[in-house]
């Protein structure tokens, strides 16, 4: 039985990218397994995604661009034996120690059924992706409020709240949504939970998944941990990933109930 199996999931991913997160991954004494899912890049992308971690980890075309927690399923479908599943974005690199420190953490207390780390740009500094369960104001005023408004102090204070700035990042803490560039959860507690819900294209589908996991387990920040994420941010950029926010918006309160602020 493996330690973590590690799922990333990718779509016209930088082949690049995914390489240095395979690598970053596979540095570590724990018994790991990499499955690198491509949900349906091309037979041109499939075939130089397979020379360049082919030979770190087993690469599974998914059939279908079925969205991001489709690909994870698949990946849960063909995981090993495990202890743990790590999901992990392709443009993430993980700090040497991370895995260890996370796993023996998770081994020390088992009411705990996911864990997430530190998030640093490639700066070095913070990316603050803790959050609070997400009110309706709270995506809106993140999504479309413009600078002036984001920086009057009562919407400043909101927005901080909600990334849980009034916590802080120093110390480890329970987070009610856990970011979905980096989420391992003990294996046990996912399959009671269901995996992801594939209603869910892309965005807010590791909210939901958090929170199903919460109701059975902790979810715990630890920041000794830590990990690079090259953010992209592409529902700023495009017009249809702006749409499918939208639609994993109408998604998540639809099922949990929609709290308006």
């Amino acid at each position: 039985m493996f330690d973590i199996t590690g799922i990333i999931v990718t779509y016209r991913s930088d082949v690049s990218d995914v390489e240095a997160a395979a690598k970053s991954f596979l540095n570590t004494p724990l018994g790991v397994c990499l499955l690198v899912v491509d949900n349906d890049s091309g037979a041109a992308y499939l075939e130089r995604l397979t020379e360049l971690v082919g030979d770190k980890a087993r690469v599974i075309p998914s059939g279908k661009n079925g969205g991001f927690g489709f690909g994870n399923n698949v990946g849960i479908k063909y995981a090993p034996p495990s202890r743990y599943l790590l999901f992990l974005n392709p443009d993430v690199v993980v700090h040497e120690g991370t895995l260890h420190r996370l796993v023996s953490y998770m081994d020390a207390h088992p009411d705990v059924g996911m864990v997430s780390p530190k998030v640093l740009s490639s700066d070095g500094s913070l990316q603050p992706l803790n959050k609070r369960n997400p009110t309706v104001l709270d995506l809106f005023l993140r999504r479309f409020a413009p600078g002036c408004i984001r920086r009057l102090p009562r919407v400043q204070q909101r927005l901080d709240r909600y990334a849980m700035m009034d916590v802080g990042y120093d110390a480890p803490c329970e987070v009610e949504f856990i970011t979905g560039c980096f989420m391992l959860v003990r294996r046990e507690v996912l399959e009671k939970v269901g995996g992801f819900d594939e209603d869910f294209f892309m965005y807010l589908e590791d909210a939901d998944l958090t929170r199903r996991i919460h109701r059975e387990a902790r979810t715990m920040y630890l920041p000794d941990a830590t990990i690079t994420h090259r953010w992209q941010r592409g529902s700023h950029r495009s017009f249809r990933l702006m749409l499918v926010m939208f639609h994993s918006i109408w998604v998540y309160f639809n099922k949990w109930g929609w709290v308006w602020r």
